[in-house]
């Protein structure tokens, strides 16, 4: 079953940074899985004439949001890994005992390499140290992402459960966004008077330098999935969202091409790379 395993923080996370990828794959026949780290209760409640009747169930219209999303990518196989929403930094929710953010960490790992175990992917996709944004959840996907790559072989600290079998993933990459194609959308959504000057100079330095961007996936093909994926995020998207405000001119670089850095690679592969299986096909 060797394939892609994306690994995301909440419903809707999976659409923004692989969307492009996972519809991809998944039409090519690969084995491809996402897992969320989180139910997504904290989140905002958008196209709704009434939010405060939603939110007290968000986790479970979330939960409904992810099927559509995943069914419009052509992805078939989606976990939940159990955790609550963490909320931002320093609020109450980022408190509460079931909460990703204070997970017992080992636990955590050890719930992500039962199912790298089960599905044996040869890719993995996590975020940087950072989680892009500091939110908490994304810092912990990538702190648990990558304990689990690097731990799926260590017996002594994750036991093997019945039927399971030690698998190394090949390769693991974390997502993320050039720094050109932050200029790009910034630029387009000052030039159509979508944010400020001031706004504008803030977003200065956002992205990762494209020198360091390892991987670029054309996924043009499948934009209107991913779109329709980002839409099935009903409570999650508003229409004035960024990504739906992208000029159409400029729609197949932003929408179009998928960045990643390759952290780790138990193959062979080149430094600049057009497909996360480079190498392995």
């Amino acid at each position: 079953m060797p394939g892609l395993l994306a690994f995301h923080a909440h419903p809707d996370d999976e659409v923004t940074s692989t969307g492009g990828v996972l519809a991809r794959y998944a039409e090519a026949g690969e084995h491809v899985v996402v897992v969320t780290a989180t139910d997504g209760c904290e989140g905002e409640v958008h196209n709704y004439d009434d939010p405060d009747e939603i939110r007290p169930r968000l986790a479970e219209v979330r939960a409904r949001e992810m099927a559509d999303s995943v069914s419009v990518l052509g992805v078939s196989r989606h976990h939940f890994l159990g955790y609550r929403d963490s909320g931002m930094m320093g609020s109450d929710p980022n408190e509460h005992p079931d909460c990703f953010w204070q997970a017992d960490f080992t636990e955590a790992t050890a719930r992500l390499i039962r199912l790298i175990r089960r599905h044996r992917p040869e890719v993995m996709t996590i975020y940087d140290p950072f989680g892009g944004y500091g939110h908490p959840d994304h810092i912990q996907v990538h702190r648990v992402g990558m304990a689990a790559y690097f731990g799926a072989e260590d017996t002594r600290r994750f036991p093997l459960e019945e039927g399971d079998e030690t698998w190394s993933p090949a390769k693991l990459y974390m997502s993320t966004w050039p720094r050109s194609r932050v200029r790009v959308m910034t630029l387009a959504r000052l030039e159509a008077g979508l944010i400020t000057e001031e706004e504008a100079k803030e977003s200065e330095g956002w992205g990762t330098p494209d020198e360091d961007i390892t991987t670029l996936v054309d996924v043009r093909s499948w934009i209107d999935k991913k779109v329709a994926a980002l839409r099935a995020h009903r409570t999650q998207i508003p229409e004035d969202w960024f990504m739906l405000q992208v000029p159409e001119k400029d729609v197949p670089n932003v929408l179009g091409i998928e960045a990643f850095q390759r952290v780790h690679s138990r193959v062979d592969a080149p430094f600049r790379e057009s497909d996360l299986f480079e190498a392995l096909r």
